[in-house]
């Protein structure tokens, strides 16, 4: 008598590929001990205004996956530094590139690979010594913004939808789609504001009809602070590039079709 072959659901399908694309984020995360190493190269090319590194961005909120594994520092400088923050974004970048590290210009970071790991280093001038809000300095738009990193952790945290997040991700990458994490994860918050939790297949199937529809036109604003329209990341070509991928993702047949 031949086996009988379960087909495996949507939502495990998924689940498998988000089991296989696992991150160790715990406090004993051989990624944190690069921290050591980013504050020494921040002290070195940046002055004596450096106040703390500390992990942020998807590595904090949960969102990372193995396949395109990163980890993202802050470098906090004193509100009290004299530099303007493109300054100490330049001087990192200066400092890195006479390294021989081959760093690179990312939306707020510095990119650079250390010991084998994509490492983005973020250097933000903090408002005030009271408040988290940083000045960060925007690449894509040469101007500098201001918002709170560790507000977006627990912001995303809160909101329970870092497993829609991460096939999104990997969707995003397995294409080679130029969708910024945060533009992305502020759609899939969108996209699923009244959706209930648990139903994976679907609520990603739902991201992807609005990433289709609604996408383009619609604006995508920092919820820290409304003056930072994150959707102006990408201009109208790439907006419609999501859109397209969106498009043929839903035509597909199967979710093997969609990612791998």
């Amino acid at each position: 008598m031949g086996s009988v072959v379960t087909p495996v659901s949507a939502d495990s399908y998924l689940r498998n590929i988000l089991a296989r694309e696992a991150v160790d984020s715990t406090m004993s995360s051989p990624l944190r001990a690069l921290q050591a190493e980013v504050a020494g190269f921040c002290r070195d090319f940046c002055g004596a205004h450096l106040l703390a590194i500390y992990p942020t961005g998807a590595f904090e909120k949960g969102t990372a996956n193995a396949s395109g594994i990163a980890i993202d520092f802050l470098a906090s400088f004193s509100p009290a530094s004299p530099t303007p923050v493109h300054e100490l974004y330049e001087a990192l970048f200066d400092g890195l590139q006479s390294e021989g590290l081959e760093p690179v210009r990312r939306d707020v970071s510095v990119a650079l690979m250390l010991e084998g790991v994509a490492v983005d280093i973020i250097p933000g001038r903090r408002e005030a010594m009271a408040s988290d809000v940083h000045e960060l300095w925007l690449t894509r738009r040469g101007r500098s913004v201001k918002t709170n990193l560790t507000q977006h952790v627990l912001d995303t945290i809160s909101a329970g939808r870092g497993d829609e997040i991460r096939v999104l991700k990997i969707w995003r990458d397995q294409l080679g789609i130029d969708f910024p994490s945060f533009y992305l994860e502020l759609s899939v918050a969108a996209a699923l504001r009244k959706r209930p939790a648990g139903t994976l297949a679907e609520n990603v199937w739902n991201v992807l009809a609005y990433l289709e529809s609604l996408f383009p036109a619609r604006p995508a604003l920092d919820p820290v602070n409304a003056n930072n329209i994150v959707s102006d990341q990408l201009g109208p070509p790439g907006r419609d590039a999501v859109r397209r991928a969106a498009q043929l993702a839903r035509a597909s047949r199967a979710w093997s079709e969609i990612i791998q």
